[in-house]
């Protein structure tokens, strides 16, 4: 039976730019940096997080990827202060208050309550 999602590894073209993204505007930790190639984050529950050099594919993928915050409004403010393009403002759904954004190479990305 699967329990959660334990890792994310985010295909870019530039790995510094993504860990910036990443590490300064969205706060994460930088857990293990491999320079131009590899850089690995932790959230505060475990999950690990990584970008790694590759080509990012264009346009949408399929899949929706959630990040998990204590709190969602306060997250879209930081967040939106330091510059992270915002896709949709906070909003409620069935399972519960959400809003997306656009990481570093232009993948939307979404945020919900933990």
């Amino acid at each position: 039976m699967i329990k959660g999602l334990t890792y994310v590894i985010l295909e870019t073209p530039d790995v510094p730019r993504a860990r910036q993204f990443f590490s300064e505007r969205l706060g994460l930790a930088t857990e293990e940096d491999m320079g131009d190639v590899f850089s690995q984050f932790t959230t505060r529950d475990g999950t690990l997080w990584a970008v790694v050099q590759g080509d990012a594919p264009a346009g949408p993928s399929g899949v929706q990827l959630y990040l998990k915050v204590d709190d969602v409004d306060a997250a879209y403010e930081t967040w939106r202060s330091r510059g992270v393009e915002m896709v949709t403002a906070p909003h409620d759904r069935p399972f519960g208050r959400t809003f997306a954004f656009r990481d570093a190479d232009g993948r939307t990305l979404h945020v919900s309550a933990a």
